[in-house]
């Protein structure tokens, strides 16, 4: 291959690979500057609406709850009943004044009118004057499509505030048209049938200044709706084709339930911005063309264009200079080759690349074989004599260990040993997104990490178990580097590599170190064992076994009494409940149990669970039998796991239990509940009395308890007699006959077979064990 001065296609690939970074970077710095600044106008825009329209919303639940007052006030006035308002003279001038008090009372309130159901007077009060049903909707305020039927109509069956929205009326009788929202409270208010109404006439303009504030920097729609999205008010600001009604009527039903939303319509592209009211179900909508907002980035487009034309023609000549720069040390080095003749036939317009590339594979192929095999066999004989040591198998000849350690590249210079476990946590997630090529990669990576860090401590090599869930590691340590803060430091970086770059957490085990290498498969048992208590310590830590040794074990008890609690709040739907049992019973497995307890406590709490299901109806169980099958074939990770599946299924299971109870009547079961605890010291109390008392049948009656209270009738008479014998057992000094007979017991024989068999003592023992606490309790 000659050289000349011509350039090759080298050089222009060199030029491009510097110029084409430059255009890509142009292009995504573009576009994320422009679509940032569209964003940030949009919500800079929406956030300001947003704070307006719930000032708005603030100022109009304000004065829409002072007319509620107003009407309780009206309600509660001794001198505005109808019986003294409908006398003629003073008592009417009277009512008369005080509904001009209220008037003056909301800014909002252009007139207000006082109108009785229970008495035919045929007249309305209003504060500005008294007024026959006729001379008040045909003269005074004559509504277009609404009048005295329908307001005598819309009386008789409110009970709550009614509102209509802004409508056209005239006023004293001529043309003149103002718009009026009318607002109707029935009195009393929210108290069943109403004897009569007070009705506020609001002017729409009132409501105007607030509202065209929101969008007086653009032209746009400012609207409250009820409810129903139908509007109360609607106003527009600017120069518009269609009036806020037309642009309301194209909105879509979407639109409006969402808080912020961008449309596109007939009349354009709007954003819509929505603030809803919790007093009365209102919502306060902005729209404002979407145009109008990105006007700023215009403004800034032809800034930015010219901006980025003289960065690109800068980035042209600095990679034409860095480009050349490249090529000229390259093909110094062709021409090097070149002279020696290492090629020969090589056709002169070859690529400079292509032509080195052929000079390196004539010197390095007659080496590439021998060292394959080298490789690949020194991996195999360091992998196996790693296991060796760890698993402490004397499948190696003592004779042959140190040559074997030689040829495999294992050194061991230190005298002191130690082994590691690192464990992939979450594993079952990690097979299910990683092919096994790519878990065998990751962990090989874990490996090379392994013992990269570990040239500080000493010398590290790492194995993979491949019939597990991760890799060992032995650690050769200087005699220096031994202790507890290095061993811990070390393994941390290792977890934090690994956590960075595959967004998997490792748990590490860490044995005990010894000072001679045949006790090296006693620090890898311990590091297992130390990994066992992954279970109870939960992911992403460090278990030295050492520790493990030291933790004291508590006396454990399971709390057989919170497991019946769970399986009879299960049953009765209470889903809070439920929760905070299985939270407290996980509570005193976390404080107490050792790593057996723990496992065999999950293990029975969860049959407990599968007991209570299968001792429901058929549907239910079908209706959650996945559900079920995965709680038992779950491979719980750690403690902390196993409560968060067990807490969502025991959810899932009551939620679904209250929507489908038998009967969903609190107020027939907080009566029954409230019969019960008046009437239990009853002796005659019996299950056809209180059917009768009820009215319902017994059989009913018995499965309506069971199903809200979770016990039959018996058992819940029983529940309440008890503790009001144990209460008066500790405060009076009643003999135990006297307790039987004051609590609704007959037989004193049952009454105490029943109370040891409930408190494990008898009564006496009961008040004798319990009654100096209660004497403690009165002295402090």
């Amino acid at each position: 291959m000659q050289t000349d001065r011509r350039r090759s296609v080298r050089f222009y690939k060199y030029f491009l690979s510097y110029v084409l970074p430059l255009v890509v970077m142009l292009v995504i710095v573009s576009a994320v500057v422009f679509s940032n600044i569209i964003q940030t106008f949009q919500e800079e825009v929406e956030t300001s609406t947003t704070a307006g329209l719930t000032q708005i919303r603030d100022t109009v639940d304000a004065r829409m709850k002072e007319l509620e007052k107003i009407a309780l006030q009206i309600a509660s006035n001794p001198d505005m009943t109808s019986f003294r308002v409908a006398d003629e003279g003073y008592p009417t001038y009277r009512a008369i004044a005080e509904l001009g008090k209220y008037r003056s009372s909301n800014f909002l309130i252009y007139d207000m009118a006082l109108m009785y159901t229970n008495r035919d007077t045929g007249k309305l009060y209003a504060a500005s004057g008294v007024y026959s049903y006729e001379s008040f909707f045909d003269y005074m305020y004559q509504y277009e499509n609404w009048g005295k039927e329908q307001l005598l109509k819309q009386l008789e069956e409110m009970t709550s505030p009614v509102i209509r929205p802004a409508e056209n009326i005239h006023i004293n009788g001529v043309d003149t048209k103002k718009k009026f929202i009318t607002f109707i409270c029935p009195l009393p208010i929210h108290q069943g049938k109403p004897y009569g109404a007070v009705m506020f006439l609001i002017e729409e303009n009132m409501l105007s200044p607030y509202l065209i504030h929101i969008v007086n920097k653009y032209s746009g729609y400012m609207y409250i709706l009820d409810n129903q999205h139908q509007p109360i008010a609607a106003f527009q600001s600017g120069t518009l084709e269609q009036t806020a009604r037309q642009f309301l009527s194209s909105l879509g039903g979407a639109s409006l339930t969402s808080r912020g939303a961008e449309i596109h319509n007939r009349f354009g592209n709007y954003s819509v911005i929505k603030v809803s009211s919790d007093y009365n179900d209102w919502s306060y909508v902005a729209a404002i063309p979407t145009d109008q907002i990105l006007q700023k980035v215009q403004k800034s487009r032809f800034i930015f264009i010219c901006s980025a034309a003289v960065i690109f023609i800068l980035g042209i000549v600095i990679s034409y200079i860095l480009a050349n720069r490249n090529y000229g040390s390259l093909r110094t080095i062709v021409q090097m080759i070149v002279d020696r003749k290492v090629l020969k036939g090589t056709a002169d317009n070859m690529d400079e690349i292509s032509y080195l590339s052929q000079a390196f594979d004539e010197v390095m192929t007659k080496q590439e074989g021998l060292m394959s095999q080298l490789g690949s066999k020194r991996g195999m004989m360091k992998e196996r004599l790693l296991l060796s040591l760890l698993k402490g198998k004397q499948d190696v000849p003592p004779q042959h260990l140190n040559n074997m350690m030689e040829a495999s590249t294992l050194t061991f210079s230190y005298s002191s040993f130690i082994a590691l476990v690192f464990f992939i946590d979450d594993y079952n997630r990690f097979r299910s997104e990683n092919s096994v090529s790519m878990q065998h990669l990751f962990k090989f990576s874990i490996i090379n990490i392994a013992e990269e860090l570990s040239g500080e401590a000493g010398h590290g090599y790492g194995v993979d178990l491949i019939d597990d869930r991760g890799i060992a590691l032995v650690l050769n340590v200087k005699p220096d580097r031994g202790s507890r803060e290095y061993i811990t430091a070390l393994a941390e970086k290792i977890k934090k590599f690994y956590k960075q770059n595959y967004k998997f957490s490792l748990t590490v085990g860490i044995g005990g170190m010894y000072d001679d290498l045949s006790m090296l498969c006693s620090s890898y048992a311990e590091a297992n064992k130390a990994i066992t208590h992954r279970f109870m310590k939960g992911n992403d830590q460090l278990l030295f076994y050492e520790d493990i040794e030291q933790e004291q074990q508590h006396p454990y008890r399971y709390p057989v009494e919170l497991e019946g609690n769970l399986t009879r709040t299960i049953k009765q739907g209470k889903v809070d409940e439920v929760q905070l049992i299985i939270a407290e019973i996980f509570d005193g497995i976390f404080k107490y149990a050792s790593l057996e307890a723990a496992k065999h406590a999950c293990s029975g709490l969860i049959n407990a669970i599968l007991h209570t299901v299968d001792g429901m109806n058929d549907k239910l169980r079908g209706y959650f039998h996945k559900d079920l099958e995965s709680l038992i074939n779950q491979e719980f990770e750690t403690l902390e796991h196993t409560k968060c599946q067990v807490i969502e299924f025991c959810r899932q299971l009551s939620q679904y239990i209250a929507e489908n109870k038998e009967s969903k009547n609190v107020d027939l079961s907080d009566k029954i509940v409230a019969f019960l605890e008046e009437r239990y010291s009853d002796p005659m109390l019996s299950q056809d009395s209180i059917a009768r008392e009820f009215d319902m049948s017994p059989s009913y009656l018995s499965r309506f308890i069971k199903d809200q209270t979770g016990y039959t009738q018996k058992q819940h008479i029983d529940r309440l007699r008890m503790n009001e014998a144990k209460k008066l057992l500790i405060v009076s000094e009643l003999t135990v006959k006297q307790i039987v007979e004051q609590v609704g017991y007959v037989d004193e024989t049952n009454f105490i077979r029943k109370f040891k068999k409930l408190e494990g003592i008898t009564p006496m023992q009961y008040r004798k064990t319990n009654s100096g606490e209660h004497q403690n309790r009165k002295s402090i």
